[in-house]
């Protein structure tokens, strides 16, 4: 009689690691295609060091694609994403700017300024994120091509079609502060029924935290804080720069932004897959724990 229940116990363990399975295999479930963002354009990426003084005049054409992605330091997946972001980078193909969550106990880089800025154009989920150029955004980590890689350079080159070129000067006064001058001389009709905001993005471009469970440490390309200059096509202004997490490498980032200009209903946060990211190890953490149960119910028999 005992061996119909040892039987049943065998049928129990098989059926808890195919649950076992499942869940291990849902952890890209949000990744999506890459799709339009819903926002303007964003473009510029002339920078200088806050220490240093800077002047610059550059062709539109001629500035990098700028890359936006959306990270925290717990996100494993978000590793990979920034690999293929550096290496983009590093090819000078585009330019790669971190956004790190706020209010987020296990990520000092964060802040309301900079998460505002995310959430407001890209109605923001959980990371990884990348929005290219303001207007073309990708979801997740499983890529549509063969790589990561090759995803974000097909969404690099789709070009903006703006013209023109941009003046930027940065001039330092004292440590904490500076004066920052703008020009663009663009035609912007393509983009009628929106509206351009000159802003200055504050950047570090690394800083340590060796509790990030994601294993990376050194985090690069922090967007600190974001300041709006307004809606002048030139003018100067006068900023001062936040503290840096550690080091001394602060820059100072010049950067168009294009907003529809018609005040539209915010659509609701999807955070299901943060949700599930989050929960999904405990998930499998308990069905693991069953499996161990019954495999010693078995050898006990």
């Amino acid at each position: 009689m005992a061996c119909p229940a040892i039987d049943m116990r065998r049928v129990m363990l098989v059926c808890c690691l195919l649950i076992l399975v499942g869940f291990s295999g849902t952890g890209n479930v949000s990744a999506r295609p890459a799709e339009d963002s819903g926002s303007g354009p964003l473009f510029g990426g002339q920078w200088s060091w806050v220490n240093n003084s800077s002047y610059q005049n550059s062709d539109l054409n001629s500035l990098p694609a700028i890359a936006e992605d959306y990270t925290a330091t717990w996100c494993t997946n978000c590793v990979k994403v920034e690999s293929a972001l550096q290496e983009l980078d590093d090819e000078g193909i585009l330019q790669k700017y971190h956004f790190h969550r706020n209010n987020d106990h296990e990520d000092p880089f964060g802040s309301d300024n900079t998460e505002d800025h995310f959430k407001q154009r890209y109605n923001t989920g959980a990371p990884p994120i990348v929005v290219m150029n303001g207007t073309i955004k990708k979801i997740g980590s499983i890529p549509d091509s063969d790589s990561l890689k090759t995803d974000y350079h097909t969404m690099a080159n789709q070009t903006l079609g703006i013209s023109g070129n941009s003046t930027f000067t940065w001039t330092p006064q004292g440590n904490n502060s500076g004066m920052i001058s703008w020009a663009i001389e663009t035609d912007l009709s393509r983009y009628e029924g929106y509206e351009m905001s000159v802003n200055a993005w504050v950047v570090e471009e690394s800083a340590e935290f060796r509790e990030g469970s994601n294993g990376k440490e050194i985090y690069p390309n922090i967007v600190r804080e974001i300041i709006n200059l307004g809606s002048e096509k030139f003018g100067s202004s006068n900023i001062d720069i936040p503290v840096a997490f550690d080091g001394n490498d602060l820059q100072i980032h010049l950067m168009y932004h294009f907003a529809q200009m018609e005040n539209s209903v915010d659509e609701p946060v999807d955070d299901s897959s943060e949700v599930k990211e989050r929960a999904l190890p405990n998930v499998s953490a308990l069905a693991s724990l069953i499996v161990l149960i019954f495999a010693a119910m078995i050898r006990k028999s």
